[in-house]
């Protein structure tokens, strides 16, 4: 006997209950470099 399958999508966006339009989300990353007086940091890129 075959099986019914149901493939779900994934949701690209997010929705927004009150209006129900589809929010797009901007994806970031933070990157963030401390010095120091070492000898070490003086020849590093």
């Amino acid at each position: 006997m075959g099986r019914k399958v149901e493939i779900i999508e994934a949701n690209k966006g997010r929705i927004n209950r009150i209006n129900s339009q589809s929010i797009e989300r901007l994806r970031v990353a933070a990157y963030c470099r401390v010095s120091t007086d070492s000898d070490e940091q003086l020849e590093s890129y």
